[in-house]
This record gives structure tokens, sequence and C-alpha cells, in this order.
């Protein structure tokens, strides 16, 4: 993954503002790329600035690079460590060394315990850049292999205004697939949703903007003669673990998501 399509930040300036308002100062390194202006940040309250030591508690997205690590400060952000990334090793090796506090976004968990579910974690606007992304990639594949689509016309999705300018050119490939199908040699094109979280919903949220049929997995393997070649629709099915795994030797024994657990 490329930096230069690194565009987040930790804080939008209304969380700046609120937090200007309750009396805390708040630096903001000034950035051209950010999805968020300086001034932005500035109308807000923020401190524009290099130089964060004055600062206690430094907010970030990925990993801070070393040498950029202010000892004896509260770091926040991805860390890429709770696994013994053995890639990261070195990074919490000088968070250790520097005496910093550190707080991995992965670890925040509701009740503050282990087995809490995660507070800050991919979630349905995950899902719906993912779809995006994926349709524009599946265009770019499908023309590789002769066969021309109106996914062609999908953008990436950081050349996109919002959730509902994304929206609006899915219609448009969707009326596209409508008045003039998919090639025949592709149809029925059908795309597989796995699991029930909010990536998946994110991402059935962005494929139900174009003409489609929701089908169940057991479905599938009718699924074209069931269609009679029609072409303009997409088909698309959600599968759990018990569509993806079965029990070791006991091939027709039914399924229970605590045997794997």
């Amino acid at each position: 993954f490329s930096m230069q399509w690194e565009r987040r930040a930790p804080l939008t300036p209304d969380h700046v503002s609120k937090l200007v308002q309750q009396g805390l100062r708040v630096l903001v390194q000034p950035s051209s790329h950010r999805v968020f202006t300086d001034s932005q940040y500035a109308r807000a309250g923020a401190e524009l600035t290099e130089d964060l030591s004055p600062a206690s508690t430094i907010l970030g997205v990925k990993e801070v690079p070393i040498k950029d690590l202010i000892n004896d400060r509260t770091y926040v952000f991805f860390g890429h460590v709770i696994k013994a990334q053995q890639y990261n090793m070195p990074l919490l090796d000088s968070l250790l060394n520097k005496n910093i506090r550190f707080v991995d976004y992965e670890c925040i968990r509701e009740q503050g315990t282990q087995d809490g579910r995660r507070v800050v974690a991919f979630g349905r606007y995950a899902g719906i850049a993912g779809m995006f992304d994926f349709l524009r990639g599946l265009g770019e594949r499908l023309l590789t292999l002769g066969h021309s689509t109106p996914f062609l016309n999908v953008p990436s999705s950081y050349m996109v205004r919002d959730v509902d300018h994304a929206k609006e050119i899915l219609r448009q490939v969707g009326s596209n697939i409508s008045e003039n199908g998919l090639p025949k040699e592709v149809s029925p094109l059908t795309f597989v949703f796995t699991g029930s979280g909010n990536v998946t919903k994110g991402a059935i949220e962005m494929f139900k903007e174009m003409p489609n049929l929701m089908i169940k997995p057991d479905e599938l393997a009718d699924v074209k003669n069931a269609l009679g070649g029609d072409n303009s629709r997409l088909i698309g099915t959600i599968v759990g673990p018990q569509h993806m795994v079965q029990r070791k030797g006991q091939p027709g024994k039914p399924f229970a998501l605590n045997h794997v657990l």
C-alpha cells in the first residue's frame, strides 16, 4: 500500500472544535495531502505547526516513523504490533526505549476487557470504499480478458466526493447494465459476500445500487438456468462459515461455529 493514497486524519475539524471549546490546546501538523485542509483546522481553533513537542498526547492513523517519536509522550495510532508482527517489532522496541505510553486503536475494547468488542475497527465505510474500488478493478480485469463493461466508468474511491456521489456513479453503471446487459461470456456475474459484519453490510449497500438478484448460496448452482439468459442483473449471495467449512471426516454433519472457536 503506497502512502501517497493515505489521506485519512485521526481527528476531523469538528472534533478539534469540540476539544478547543473544552479548553484544550490542539496542535495540527500542516499538510496539503490530507482530506481536510489546513484552513479547516485553523478555523476550528487548531494551531498549525510542525513541532509537536509541546503536546503530551499525539494522535495519528498508522505507524509513526521511529525517527519522529518523541520521548515521554502518549501516542495513539494503529501500531500493527498486537499479533507480534515481525516487521514492526523495532517500532515496539522504540516505544519502550523512549518511555512512550502507547494506545493502540486495535486494543481499545468495550468494557476495557480483552474479550470485549473492538471499538475502533473496519466498518461500513471500509465496505463502501472497498466495494467501489473492487468494481473499478473488476472493470479493468474484465477488459484485459477481452470484455468491455460499464465498470470501466467507475473511478477510484479517492476521486469521489462522498458516499452519495459514489452511489450516483453506481446507479449510472447500473442503468447501463439494465439497458445494455453484460457480455454473455461473463454472465451471470455473481458476487459472493462473506459474513454479516459492518464491512459486508457496507459492500452490499453499494452493490444494491445496481440491478441485482439476491439468492441463497444453495441456489448458485442453478442460477444460470433460472435467469434464462438474462444478463441485465448482477447476482449476489451471502455466505457464512457453515458454507465454507465442514467438520473433518464428517462432511455431512451439521456445522456449528463453536466447533472452530
